[in-house]
């Protein structure tokens, strides 16, 4: 293998699922330790990887600085470190660089988790500590990044992840790309068949039996109750609920205000017309 092998999607919108599955997977479908297993698919912006291979420390350079180191780094660990790895980066070419975060002659090949925004925006909410309508608002925030903090030093470099609608169509229409999409919804409804079809993009065992181990491995009350148990690392400081909180399609017909459905369709409705959310 030579190149990222990526597991791209906006944040909270299935690409944890899909690491643990991938985890599980290679290891001939045996349950996973959450705080360990995960690290088999691990982030691209790992500050400590990407520390590692740009040969500095990222805590000293500013953002413009660091936006434009990121591709060379990109394709440093492509060359260096080639695998499976997680990002939250949009595919669009952040303010102060000549290039997007990840280049595409870096990415061997990519798979993007899509999700129905309006349940993104309550996952969001939990997991970031926000509330719903700041949750929204993010959502549509084109300047909207992650990994950036002025009080404490994050696990993670700087991504540009732009607003929900740029952040899909700017993998969505990557020509340049080998690109698998995947709606986190269709999974849920038909978990063999979208997981068999992520084994066969990403040339691991696609046979059914096998398939069906690693989903029983990493099912949602599997991942839920180790999480009870043991904790896991990647739950956000600030968040207001488990990690694993709910797993499902369709929450925010009761979870979400009319008004912030609305707002959130009026935003970015194109775009989920594009994927089939009505």
């Amino acid at each position: 293998m030579s190149g990222l092998r990526l597991i791209a999607s906006y944040p909270k919108s299935g690409n944890t699922w899909l690491r643990a599955f991938l985890a599980s997977h290679l290891r001939g479908g045996q349950p996973i330790d959450l705080n360990a297993d995960l690290a088999r698919i691990g982030t691209l912006t790992s500050r400590s990887l990407q520390d590692l291979h740009a040969g500095l420390e990222h805590a000293d350079l500013m953002p413009p600085e660091v936006a434009l180191l990121r591709p060379l780094t990109s394709r440093r660990i492509a060359q260096e470190q080639p695998g499976l790895y997680k990002t939250h980066d949009s595919n669009l070419v952040p303010p102060g660089a000549g290039e997007p975060a990840i280049p595409a002659d870096a990415i061997d090949r990519a798979v993007y988790i899509v999700r129905d925004p309006r349940d993104v925006a309550i996952s969001a909410a939990h997991h970031f500590g926000w509330s719903l309508a700041v949750s929204v608002d993010r959502m549509a925030d084109a300047s909207f990044r992650l990994g950036h903090s002025s009080t404490r030093l994050n696990v993670n470099v700087e991504q540009w992840v732009s607003s929900w609608s740029a952040h899909v169509e700017s993998w969505l229409d990557a020509g340049d790309l080998h690109l698998l999409p995947l709606r986190y919804e269709d999974l849920l409804a038909d978990p063999l068949e979208g997981f068999t079809q992520l084994c066969r993009f990403l040339e691991l065992d696609d046979t059914r039996p096998a398939v069906g181990r690693s989903l029983e491995a990493c099912s949602f009350s599997a991942l839920a109750g180790q999480e009870t148990r043991t904790g896991f690392r990647e739950r956000y400081h600030a968040s207001t609920a488990p990690f694993f909180r709910a797993g499902g399609a369709g929450g925010w017909r009761t979870a979400l205000a009319p008004e912030l459905a609305e707002r959130l369709v009026a935003e970015q409705g194109r775009v989920m017309a594009r994927l089939g959310y009505r």
